[in-house]
């Protein structure tokens, strides 16, 4: 299946139907732009000023502990406005005899088809965003705001990969999050959003920079950082009425996700394995969306979004 196609919906609304979404977005709209902003205010005004400051290590998990509790129940309440009362924990699907560690240094690569997919990851990881560059087969990386993810993962122009040159590898962007306990490191891999049904094909340049990071972790100085395993993991969302970012507005999209109620979401999680991957890394990846997830991966790249997608929306 085309990762690209709009999925349309067959069903049409009744009258009532209309009346009750109708209501709804009078409802849940000034409850969502209240809770959004106090979710933005909070990390990017208040605690991260915090975290940048020199303080005793104690203190600094502390406020990391602070900080993951006032997200998770700001983040689930605001989950619950959007709809979604069904919701598996985040390790249920996850790969056997996984323990669950401190991964607040780990870095996570994300897939992404609505918004909804940064509100999960802001409850239940208080992580860092970042922005990607591929450019002359390197990656390159900047952290950015909360207010900013959320705001671009309403505009499909904004949902690929950059082009800069003064950000950082991911090795450094590790390095800074434990320094600063603001991790763990979120990456959208793909370097584009799809329809939910199909996930895009990986870049191989994205390869090596993921084996790169297991070398790094097995660095003397960086193994008791890591327990001596690969800091790395796969976060994907089963979101049972998917809202997509292809062809919708960023209004379209808004009325879309408030206009849906009683919605299921489930998170799959994938660590990688302490082991040199970087030539089965693929076959990996389609196991994982095969048999975990029950989805194709696409033979399109990011490099397909970019001339299809973000060019015609320029």
């Amino acid at each position: 299946m085309d990762p690209f196609t709009q999925i349309q919906k067959t069903t049409q609304n009744s009258a009532l139907r209309k009346t009750l979404n109708n209501l709804m977005l009078f409802v849940k709209l000034p409850i969502f732009f209240i809770m959004v902003l106090e979710i933005v205010i909070m990390n990017d005004l208040i605690f991260l000023k915090i975290q940048r400051r020199q303080f005793h290590i104690v203190l600094h998990k502390f406020l990391r502990f602070l900080i993951l509790i006032h997200n998770y129940l700001s983040g689930r309440l605001l989950l619950l406005v959007l709809g979604y009362f069904k919701y598996k924990s985040l390790f249920h699907n996850s790969t056997q005899n996984f323990k669950y560690l401190n991964l607040q240094s780990y870095c996570f690569y994300c897939t992404r088809t609505s918004p909804v997919d940064v509100f999960v990851y802001i409850t239940y990881f208080s992580p860092s965003f970042t922005h990607l560059s591929i450019k002359n087969d390197q990656v390159k990386g900047k952290i950015i705001s909360y207010g900013r993810a959320i705001l671009e993962s309403f505009q499909i122009n904004k949902c690929g990969f950059k082009e800069f040159t003064d950000g950082y590898n991911i090795k450094d962007l590790m390095i800074q999050i434990r320094s600063q306990r603001t991790g763990p490191l979120m990456l959208f891999w793909e370097g584009g959003v799809t329809n939910g049904y199909s996930f895009l094909k990986i870049d191989e340049t994205i390869i090596n920079e993921i084996y790169s990071i297991t070398r790094f972790a097995k660095d003397p100085l960086q193994k008791p950082q890591y327990i001596h395993t690969n800091p790395q993991g796969m976060i994907c969302l089963q979101n049972d009425d998917r809202m997509i970012l292809i062809g919708n507005t960023p209004i379209q999209m808004l009325i879309t996700i408030l206009t849906n109620s009683f919605c299921s979401l489930e998170m799959f999680f994938l660590k990688f394995q302490p082991y040199n991957f970087i030539d089965h890394l693929p076959d990996i990846y389609q196991g994982f969306v095969e048999s975990k997830i029950k989805r194709e991966l696409s033979d399109y790249s990011w490099k397909h979004f970019d001339e299809q997608i973000i060019q015609q929306n320029k």
